[in-house]
């Protein structure tokens, strides 16, 4: 009765650990020299420092990744200064007062708010994308996709504006730079939480789940973005699913034969997948969508959904674990050993 007791109070503590708070600035990486108001950032398992309002997070010869509202991520670069103006979940304001950020914004950009300041001006993430930002003498705003407003301007994937005089330009996406490829493989790391997080969520609470949030993986120790229902590709090619979703890899639904030989599942969102059971993983691996969409074999939990690249996804990053075929029709498997930085920092 005991242990009974015992267990029943873990999984109770478990839960709440599972649960972030109603406000965003949650420092959920760091490595290298992070000072919070001055003070080393110190990380210990399950215990996370969260930036307050009027709070500065300052990185020397380090690098740091924050939470912001559901599915946006902020990760600094080394010699960056952002201070905390309002951390409320649903309205994140920061103001970037030196070095540069990238941010991460997944599909919940909509119902939260993210704004970000510098120099005076007012920098809005409109939709779903992955942004560059720049402060001091040479600062600027670089979409590499999705969409922003500088002011009343707006900025598309593939160009970057000076800060100073308001000049747009194209830029080449391939050219990434060093702070892209570490926030493209802290992507795969948290995406990789995912799976997990969602079918542990799918058992415990299968209706408890219904918009997107944060959920801490005990496992991984760290927070993974579970969305509220169906899958969502992350900007850098991951893929996160929700706890509905998931069953679908965990306990495919057959629906007869598909084509290529295979049978097929009725998961959300599929019209015909694919899927057999990888016996060296413990789970079921999703082929090809009998009509159209994506081909070639997509691998959970973290393979990049888009274009086939071999290392990491587009632009460098790197996933981990296992062998995977990946990629949209016509952009061939993606084989993962590791974490690798395609070469680069």
């Amino acid at each position: 009765m005991r242990l009974l007791v015992l267990f029943c109070a873990l999984a109770a503590s478990a839960l709440a650990q599972s649960l972030i708070s109603a406000k965003s600035g949650l420092i959920h990486y760091a490595e290298g020299d992070v000072l919070l108001a001055g003070k080393p950032v110190e990380l210990k398992t399950s215990v996370f420092q969260t930036m307050k309002t009027g709070e500065t997070l300052a990185t020397e010869e380090g690098r740091a990744e924050v939470l912001l509202g559901p599915g946006v991520f902020l990760r600094m670069s080394d010699h960056t200064q952002v201070k905390m103006i309002n951390g409320e979940i649903t309205d994140s304001r920061i103001e970037l007062k030196d070095g540069t950020i990238i941010i991460e914004a997944a599909d919940s950009v909509k119902t939260n708010r993210t704004l970000v300041l510098v120099g005076g001006q007012e920098i809005a993430i409109n939709k779903d994308g992955v942004y560059s930002i720049t402060a001091g003498p040479q600062a600027s705003v670089r979409v590499w996709s999705g969409e922003l407003a500088v002011g009343s301007a707006l900025l598309k994937g593939g160009r970057v504006m000076m800060l100073a005089d308001g000049k747009v330009e194209k830029f080449d996406k391939e050219q990434t730079d060093s702070l892209y490829r570490w926030a493209s493989r802290r992507a795969s790391y948290v995406a990789m939480a995912n799976m997990s997080a969602a079918r542990t969520v799918q058992l415990d609470s299968p209706r408890g789940w219904t918009t997107g949030g944060w959920y801490y993986n005990t496992f991984f120790n760290m927070f993974t973005y579970l969305p509220g229902q169906g899958a969502w590709n992350s900007p850098f090619g991951y893929r996160y699913w929700s706890p509905g979703a998931v069953l679908a890899v965990y306990q495919p639904v057959f629906s007869g034969g598909g084509s290529g030989g295979g049978p097929s599942f009725g998961g959300p969102g599929a019209g015909g997948w694919q899927s057999s059971y990888n016996p060296n993983l413990g789970y079921s691996t999703i082929g090809g969508r009998t009509g159209g969409g994506v081909n070639g074999g997509i691998s959970v939990p973290s393979a990049p959904v888009g274009g086939g690249v071999s290392g990491g996804a587009a632009g460098g990053g790197a996933a981990a674990g296992g062998s995977m075929g990946g990629g949209r029709s016509g952009g061939g498997g993606a084989t993962h050993s590791g974490a690798s930085g395609g070469g680069n920092n």
